[in-house]
C-alpha cells in the first residue's frame, strides 16, 4: 500500500525528472524541423509518431511494423538527400533519409524496448551467417584511407549499414506466419510497379517520379536518360530511379508468382491470382525495355519451370504449352519490339561499356586490397579516364566493387551471395511446403540480381537492393528453422 505522506511521489521523483529532461532534449533536437519543406516536415512528423506508437505497443506493433517494411519495398527510394550532388544520387552515394530509415529505427527501438524494459525478449546472438554482412560493412570502412572524398565513404557506410540492419532484423524475426505477408507484399509491389510502368510507357507521364520525389517540378515527367534507338519511347521506371532498375526488380519478383502458381496447397483463387501477378510482372518487365533484365528474367523463369518439372507439379506441362502458343501469337510484337531491342541496338551501346573496364582496373590499382573508397568511383573517373571514353560508372558489379572497396570488398560481397545461395539450396532440397517453394523463388531472384550485375552497375538502387537484403535475411530464417517448421503455414 502506498503511503499517504507523499513518499511514493518523492520516490519516483528521479524518474519523473529524467522523463522531463529527455522530453526537453527531444524538443530541442527536433526544433530544426520547422525549417524543412512542407513535404519533408509531414514525413518527419509522421515518422516521430510512428516510432512513438511502436514503443507504446512494443509487444504487438513490431510485427505490424515488419509487415509494413515488406510492403514498403517499392517506396525505398523516396528519400530526402543531403549534400546533394546529382551524379552521386544516381549511383547511390549521397546521404539520404527516407521511409525505410524510419521503419528500421522503429523496429530497433521497439526491439530494444522489449529487451531492456519489458525483458520479454532475449538479447540476440550472433550467428555464422552474420560474418559476411559484417565483412561487407568492414570493407566499406577499410576503403576510407584510400578515398579522395572521405565523406562519400561515410555516406556509403550509412547506406550499407541500414541494409545490414534490415537483414539482421528479418533474419531474427521472420517466422512461418510471415510467409503469406511476404507474398502479399510482393503481389502489392508487382501491381503498383506494373500499373505505374504502363502509365509511364503509354502516356509519357510520371516517368521521373523518383527523380522528383514529390517536389512537383520539371523532373516529374523527365526520364533520367535516353538510349540510342529508343529515344522516343517512354520507358517504364515505376518507383525506381530508372527503367533498368524497374526491369531488374520485376525480373526478381516474377519467380515468386511463377513458383506459387503451382502450389497445390493454395486455394484455386490464390493460384489464379499468382497467374495474374506473373503476367503483370512480365508486362512491367517488358515496358522497362531493359535487355539485361529481359535476359536474366527469362533465364530465371526457365530454370524455375525446369525445377517445377523436376518436382512433377500438376498442370505444369499444359501451362507451358499454352505459354508457347501465346508466344507464337505474340510473334509480330516480339519481332518488332523485343528482337529489335536486343539485336538492332547501336553497337556503341556495348562498346562504351567495355571501354570502361580498363578505367575500372586502373582505379582498382590505386589500392588493390581496399579500393579507392566506397562511393568514390565517380570522382576517380576524373583521374583515370584519360582516353576520354564515355564518362560513366563501369557496367560490371565485380569491377565496380573492386574499384571502390578492393579485393576485400569483392570477397565480402560475393561471399555473402555464395553463402545465401548455399542456404537457400539446402532449404529447396527439403521439399517442404511452402518453405522450399519460397527458397526456390528467392534463389531465382538472387540469380537475376547477380547475373544482371555483370552488365549494369545499379545493384545498389534502393528498391532491388532492399529486396536483395530481405532475401538474405529470409534465407537465414529458413535455414535456421527445423525441418517442417514452415510446412504448417500455407
Amino acid at each position: 500500500m502506498k503511503s499517504s505522506d507523499g513518499s511514493a511521489l518523492f520516490g519516483d521523483f528521479p524518474r519523473v525528472l529524467l522523463v522531463c529532461a529527455l522530453g526537453a532534449l527531444f524538443a530541442v533536437c527536433i526544433q530544426p524541423l520547422w525549417n524543412l519543406e512542407d513535404r519533408w516536415f509531414v514525413v518527419t512528423v509522421a515518422a516521430v509518431a510512428l516510432v512513438s506508437i511502436s514503443m507504446m505497443f512494443a509487444g504487438r506493433f513490431s510485427n505490424s511494423l515488419l509487415i509494413l517494411l515488406l510492403f514498403c519495398v517499392p517506396l525505398a527510394g523516396f528519400k530526402k538527400y543531403f549534400f546533394l550532388v546529382e551524379d552521386y544520387v544516381t549511383w547511390m552515394n549521397a546521404l539520404g533519409f527516407g521511409i525505410i530509415d524510419i521503419l528500421v529505427a522503429g523496429l530497433y527501438v521497439a526491439w530494444l524496448f522489449r529487451i531492456l524494459a519489458l525483458r520479454s525478449t532475449p538479447m540476440p546472438r550472433l550467428e555464422a551467417a552474420d560474418v559476411w554482412p559484417a565483412l561487407l560493412v568492414l570493407s566499406c570502412l577499410l576503403s576510407l584511407p584510400g578515398a579522395n572524398e572521405p565523406h562519400l565513404v561515410l555516406f556509403a557506410f550509412q547506406n550499407v549499414l541500414l541494409h545490414v540492419l534490415v537483414y539482421f532484423y528479418v533474419s531474427r524475426h521472420f517466422k512461418p506466419e510471415h510467409v503469406r505477408w511476404l507474398l502479399a507484399a510482393i503481389g502489392f509491389a508487382i501491381v503498383i510497379e506494373s500499373v505505374l510502368a504502363v502509365v509511364q510507357n503509354q502516356f509519357g507521364i510520371l516517368v521521373g517520379l523518383m527523380l522528383d520525389r514529390g517536389a512537383g517540378g520539371e523532373n516529374l515527367n523527365t526520364q533520367l536518360y535516353t538510349v540510342p534507338g529508343i529515344e522516343d519511347v517512354a520507358r517504364g521506371a515505376g518507383t525506381t530511379y530508372d527503367a533498368h532498375s524497374l526491369g531488374v526488380f520485376m525480373a526478381m519478383v516474377a519467380p515468386f508468382a511463377l513458383v506459387f502458381l503451382y502450389s497445390s496447397r493454395l486455394p484455386r483463387a490464390a493460384r489464379a491470382a499468382s497467374g495474374v501477378l506473373l503476367l503483370a510482372a512480365l508486362v512491367g518487365l517488358a515496358v522497362s525495355y531493359s535487355r539485361s533484365a529481359w535476359l536474366s528474367g527469362a533465364l530465371a523463369l526457365a530454370i524455375g519451370v525446369a525445377m517445377l518439372l523436376r518436382w512433377r507439379e500438376r498442370n505444369i506441362v499444359p501451362s507451358v504449352a499454352a505459354a508457347a502458343v501465346a508466344l507464337l501469337a505474340a510473334g509480330p510484337w516480339l519481332v518488332n519490339t523485343v528482337f529489335s531491342r536486343l539485336f538492332d541496338a547501336p553497337e556503341e551501346l556495348l562498346a562504351v561499356r567495355f571501354e570502361q573496364y580498363p578505367v575500372a582496373l586502373n582505379i582498382w590499382r590505386e589500392n588493390i586490397l581496399f579500393g579507392a573508397g566506397a562511393g568514390n568511383y565517380v570522382g576517380a573517373l576524373d583521374r583515370h579516364n584519360l582516353d576520354w571514353v564515355f564518362n560513366i560508372v563501369v557496367h560490371n558489379v565485380p569491377l565496380y566493387i573492386a574499384a571502390e572497396m578492393g579485393l576485400f570488398g569483392v570477397v565480402a560481397y560475393y561471399g555473402l551471395v555464395a553463402a545465401t545461395i548455399v542456404r537457400l539450396w539446402r532449404v529447396v532440397r527439403r521439399r517442404e511446403e511452402p518453405g522450399s517453394r519460397l527458397a526456390l523463388a528467392s534463389l531465382l531472384a538472387l540469380f537475376v540480381y547477380v547475373l544482371d550485375g555483370m552488365t549494369d552497375p545499379l545493384f545498389r538502387e534502393p528498391v532491388p537492393y532492399l529486396f536483395f537484403w530481405i532475401i538474405v535475411g529470409v534465407s537465414v530464417a529458413l535455414a535456421r528453422s527445423p525441418h517442417g517448421a514452415f510446412s504448417r503455414h500455407p
